[in-house]
């Protein structure tokens, strides 16, 4: 059999994902009620005061953790159950001073070396 209409390509792959189907169009006109996201704090100094780097590291490391504290407040204000914060690499002082502010504050944690994280950042739960 014979047409002198060739097949539109696309129109077969819109087909075959199901776009014309109509359980499709009332999956999508429904909004999702129940999502995850991942809630993270990154406490890199160059992101969290980038015209800031000319001060000594111990002026840093205050203004880290106050970021820290300040996130750790609104969260339990908000109702976060869990978070991710991000310590970076380096001498691991960030990371002792975080998981001290953590211990003080009772708050569980732990490493996280997985994916994409590696062992940098530390999931918190409230």
């Amino acid at each position: 059999m014979e047409d002198d209409n060739p097949i539109d390509v696309n129109l077969l792959k819109r087909m075959m994902m199901g776009e014309f189907s109509s359980l499709v169009q009332d999956k999508l006109e429904c909004k999702p009620t129940n999502y995850k996201r991942r809630i993270e704090l990154d406490l890199h100094f160059e992101k969290l005061f980038p015209t800031k780097a000319s001060l000594p590291s111990k002026e840093k490391l205050r203004l880290q953790l106050d970021v820290l504290n300040d996130f750790i407040e609104d969260a339990k204000t908000t109702n976060i159950r869990s978070a991710y914060i991000i310590v970076g690499r380096g001498k691991g002082v960030l990371l002792k001073h975080t998981i001290q502010e953590l211990n003080k504050k009772n708050i569980t944690h732990s490493i996280i070396s997985d994916p994409p994280y590696f062992g940098n950042t530390l999931k918190i739960s409230f």
